[in-house]
């Protein structure tokens, strides 16, 4: 009898050994299934190549869990009139670099589910011009990095919403000029460049508001 106790024993802690093991598999492709094959994906970040250049409906979206911050190599298309990062299941993300992925464009609404963005690096693309609702909904914004664009003009709503805004990059762009309630809401701004341009004009109470 003893022998017997003895076996069934060991054979239970195999079964337990095998049952652990098959959890741990199952985790893991999960995590892998989770995790797009463009991607790879590591504690909440996540380092991309392509994932915006060419999105169909019928493709499945998803991350392993939340995400905070998102790196983006290749060229990245946001003029479609869809909310992409929804799509993605990101929505959590509080840092974002696309620079140098040759944006042209960006739908006003192609940030409106990142609530929670505190940095964006879009410096180094093509990007013309800012539509006056691109970052409205992004009321966290503290760091945005636009250098290197071709941005002609800035419309004075631009980032009325972003009272937050600590550090802003316009430089190495084609701005000519600044309207005077451009910054007026960004209260908070202590760095700002707009070095290299072509700026001929600032008019004297574009930073009257400035604490």
């Amino acid at each position: 009898m003893v022998r017997v106790q003895e076996k069934t024993y060991g054979c239970s802690r195999t079964m337990i050994v095998q049952i652990v093991l098959w959890i741990v598999i199952a985790v893991q492709v999960n995590s892998q299934e989770l995790c797009p094959g463009v991607c790879q994906c590591n504690s909440g970040k996540a380092t991309c190549t392509d994932l915006f250049s060419d999105v169909t409906p019928t493709m499945q979206h998803g991350f392993n869990g939340a995400l905070w911050d998102l790196r983006v190599n290749g060229r990245t298309n946001l003029e479609l009139e869809e909310d992409l990062f929804l799509r993605w299941n990101i929505t959590s993300l509080t840092t974002l670099d696309l620079s140098h992925n040759n944006i042209t464009k960006i739908w006003q609404q192609a940030f409106y589910s990142l609530a929670y963005l505190q940095k964006v690096d879009l410096s180094g693309n093509s990007i013309t011009t800012l539509d006056s609702q691109t970052f409205s909904y992004n009321t966290g914004l503290i760091y945005l990095y636009l250098a290197k664009n071709s941005i002609t003009d800035i419309h004075p709503a631009t980032f009325q919403n972003n009272v937050k805004l600590r550090d802003l990059d316009l430089s190495g762009n084609k701005i000519v000029s600044t309207h005077q309630y451009t910054f007026y809401k960004n209260v908070n701004l202590v760095w700002l460049d707009l070095g290299q341009n072509c700026i001929n004009y600032i008019h004297p109470s574009t930073f009257a508001n400035d604490s």
